[in-house]
């Protein structure tokens, strides 16, 4: 059951980071000052930046309109199209909806686009290895969302496939080194599973971490368009897998200074800091996030996770009866995009376990066991109907336990 879960959480996050840094993610400044590796126009890659990096802010409108208006270099350039497929990947990944079908229904018509497009370009000819990174990279998302849907093998046969497409990018053209990124976190993840599974699932597979970080560092050191997305890849690393969250914090705090406007780096950070229990720190947090979004500068469908920011930053000061105002409030105001809603009502659960008051408890977790999974809300809700909730119990020493 433990080396079950293990697998399940572990190759998960293989996907979940192996599209964050793999696909063309969004980053404000280029990573170096030298040639393009891919060869776009210059038009195109000023575009192209700004629609990827709109997506980090959550700014899905303006990211496809950016992406509309290069129509005319769709046919000959693969990153374009990856471009819409990568926006429909944020849209869904960031109010962790990859759970839902219906939801999920348009990233699986323009991933099911994109590949077909990439082995058609490859097909024709790929001199700079563009359509076997892109190819590489959709079938990542495929993969993640196999994963998330509980697609075992489904999703080791596509991940084998996305890491070879990656492979051949680099022989045909070896200064993509964003494709050290996806390969470098596959390795990574593979190594870090038990032996067993890893034999069996894998065929062996490496079994240093050590390697895979290396290949990762490279990425990050030279890449074109993966900077960005590998910080915040690695946050989830050090918060989920190394369970560091010093490390964690250092890269969020990175991310921020680079995008302060983004609502999801900042939720990475939050999680830092209350893993750290920087309660002083968090609240801060909190405060600038308001402000945020009281200036226009977060989406307004972010409201939540604003109150909930703000509430657990009391919770964990003490003061139980402003935090539980605050969390009533991120579910009076949820949008269905934010995940922040269906945590904070697992956190009135939590509030009302610890006031005694067990069937009002159970009442809000069955209230999420029925709402989609939200980075494990369903699971926690299912131990809490089981056992009440106790203060800085195991499972609530890290924010996202599961």
């Amino acid at each position: 059951m433990v080396r079950h879960h293990f697998f399940t959480t572990a190759f998960s996050l293989v996907q979940v980071v192996l599209v964050a840094v793999v696909v063309v993610a969004a980053s404000a400044a280029r990573s170096h000052a030298g040639s393009d590796p891919y060869g776009l126009p210059d038009e195109v890659e000023t575009a192209l930046q700004a629609a990827l990096d709109a997506n980090y802010s959550l700014r899905f409108d303006e990211a496809d309109a950016l992406l509309r208006s290069l129509e005319p270099h769709r046919e000959k350039h693969l990153m374009i199209e990856f471009g819409f497929v990568l926006t429909e990947w944020w849209r869904l990944s960031a109010a962790v909806l990859e759970e839902d079908k219906d939801a999920s229904r348009p990233l699986l018509q323009a991933l099911d686009a994109c590949i077909a497009e990439a082995e058609a370009a490859i097909a024709r000819g790929d001199p700079t290895g563009e359509a076997q990174l892109v190819h590489g990279a959709a079938l990542g998302l495929l993969g993640r969302w196999h994963i998330a849907n509980h697609h075992w093998l489904r999703s080791y046969v596509v991940g084998r496939k996305a890491k070879a497409s990656l492979e051949k990018a680099l022989q045909i053209n070896p200064e993509l080194y964003d494709a050290y990124s996806g390969i470098g976190i596959y390795d990574y993840f593979v190594a870090r599973l038990p032996g067993i599974v890893r034999f069996v699932a894998f065929g062996g597979g490496e079994s240093d971490p050590a390697v895979g970080m290396r290949l990762i560092q490279l990425a990050v050191n030279n890449g074109h368009y993966t900077v960005t997305g590998t910080k915040a890849a690695l946050v989830l690393v050090q918060l989920r897998i190394e369970k560091d969250p010093a490390a964690a914090l250092d890269i969020a705090d990175e991310l921020v200074a680079d995008h302060p406007d983004s609502a999801f780096f900042r939720s990475l950070r939050m999680i830092a800091l209350h893993d750290l229990g920087r309660t002083k720190a968090l609240a801060e947090e909190a405060t600038i996030q308001e402000t945020l979004l009281a200036e226009g500068r977060f989406p307004a469908a972010r409201t939540a996770q604003v109150h909930f920011a703000r509430g657990l930053a009391r919770f964990v000061a003490g003061d139980s009866k402003a935090a539980e105002v605050d969390f009533e409030q991120a579910v009076a105001q949820a949008d269905p995009s934010d995940p922040w809603g269906t945590w904070a009502r697992l956190y009135l659960g939590r509030l009302a376990d610890l006031r005694g008051e067990r069937e009002a408890a159970k009442e809000h977790y069955r209230a999420v066991k029925r709402m989609t999974n939200r980075m494990g809300t369903a699971r926690l809700a299912a131990r809490y109907l089981r056992n009440e909730y106790v203060r800085d119990d195991e499972a609530s020493r890290m924010l996202l336990p599961d």
